[in-house]
């Protein structure tokens, strides 16, 4: 239950973040604009300190829940991973961190940050990424889309949705985009959520925080088989099944591995049951 809450959560701020792209009319902003305002790195940007705090709190607390529910990067691609899934079921392997490749990315993320140069950091911004890949390569479909809507409107007599300039961005901003696309598009499909993991600096910085988290998933040795199913559904390949432990600080809190456990020996909760067990 708790999984299929995440993913339809996960859904609903993907498909509003993305209209928030494409909205032209300022209706989605005006209800659903908060959704920009909690995104982490636009937040840090601005020195939101109230938004930023409270998503720090709530990955102390619970581990990464916004990279699993509230950054549409990390939910696009779960969804290139799950369609990869439907052929290629339980195919991941656990790897281990790449800590120094993992730091040295956020090292010179900060500083491109503090050097002020925008336009390079803008690549590995997850928020930045996602909505240039919606609004170069979806935007001018979605005022084409509006534009033939429109057109059948008048044509009925209503004037409720009307006509608007159709933008086409330059051959550079679309091949950026098209490149992220791509480029993330075929890691998720290969390796899940190694983006997260490995290249991205929110990711890298939660994860951090993550590892002290409140609430985490854990394996319980005395009713684990060893079957490694957990492992080989777990996109963030953090699960050392082996030895019955869970990276926190790459767990993007999926909760994939507590459906697939089918002894019902992976658990989530706070860190004193845990030790309780123990």
């Amino acid at each position: 239950m708790a999984r299929r809450l995440r993913i339809a959560a996960a859904i609903a701020c993907m498909g509003l973040v993305t209209l928030l792209f494409l909205d032209f009319t300022g209706t989605i902003h005006r209800s659903f604009g908060w959704l920009a305002k909690i995104q982490f790195l636009p937040a840090l940007l601005v020195v939101n300190v109230a938004v930023v705090a409270a998503i720090l709190l709530a990955t102390f607390v619970f581990g990464r829940i916004y990279c699993s529910v509230l950054c549409p990067l990390g939910v696009f691609q779960d969804v290139v991973s799950r369609i990869a899934g439907w052929k290629r079921p339980h195919r991941f392997k656990p790897s281990p961190e790449r800590t120094i490749l993992r730091y040295s990315v956020l090292a010179v993320f900060i500083l491109l940050v503090i050097l002020g140069l925008g336009s390079v950091f803008a690549l590995l911004a997850p928020y930045s990424a996602y909505g240039r890949m919606v609004a170069a390569m979806l935007g001018p479909l979605y005022g084409m889309g509006n534009n033939l809507l429109a057109q059948f409107a008048e044509r009925s007599g209503s004037y409720a949705v009307y006509r608007v300039d159709v933008w086409l961005h330059g051959a550079e901003t679309l091949g950026v985009a098209i490149g992220t696309f791509v480029v993330l598009a075929v890691l998720a499909w290969r390796k899940g959520r190694i983006y997260c993991n490995t290249i991205c600096p929110v990711g890298t910085l939660l994860g951090s925080v993550a590892r002290f988290s409140f609430f985490r998933p854990r394996i319980q040795a005395e009713q684990c088989t060893g079957c490694g199913l957990c492992a080989r559904d777990c996109k963030a390949t953090c699960i050392d099944s082996a030895n019955h432990t869970v990276d926190l600080s790459r767990c993007v809190l999926c909760l994939n591995c507590l459906e697939s456990c089918r002894k019902g020996a992976i658990t989530y909760a706070c860190k004193e049951r845990h030790a309780q067990n123990l």
